[in-house]
């Protein structure tokens, strides 16, 4: 948790777009402020810039928050090929139908663990109860 600090006064000086003439504005907490050139009175809107720290502190939070998400796709990329290499194993095996039956199950036990998409649980669902018409026993 961030400690809460002083505010941090920031002065920003630009060249007036109309007249050249140098516009001086002094941020303390404000986020937005209108000034005018002494010298045209052109009107201008600024918003705070933010430092560096500050930046760098989004960027940190952002990057680790990515790779986390990287590092969860990456583990559930495995657990779902590990599973689509042991279907497809099943259902190529010579056994008169036996192997589909475990591979609807492999794929039963690792979506119950895993808690993944309902998508995936209702197909299930609906595989066995077509499954159970046709006399099978899953």
């Amino acid at each position: 948790m961030r400690e809460k600090k002083e505010p941090l006064h920031i002065d920003v000086l630009f060249k007036c777009p109309t007249c050249a003439e140098e516009v001086k504005v002094h941020f303390v907490e404000e986020q937005v402020v209108t000034v005018r050139c002494e010298s045209c009175r052109q009107g201008y809107t600024l918003m705070r810039p933010t430092i560096g720290q500050e930046i760098l502190l989004d960027w940190e939070q952002e990057a680790l928050f990515q790779k986390m998400r990287a590092e969860k796709k990456e583990q559930d990329n495995t657990e779902m090929m590990a599973l689509l290499i042991k279907i497809v194993e099943l259902l190529t095996w010579k056994d008169e139908g036996r192997g589909q039956i475990q591979a609807i199950e492999a794929a039963r036990s690792w979506l119950s663990h895993t808690d993944k998409s309902n998508v995936v649980h209702e197909l299930l669902h609906i595989i066995s109860e077509q499954e159970g018409k046709k006399g099978f026993r899953l």
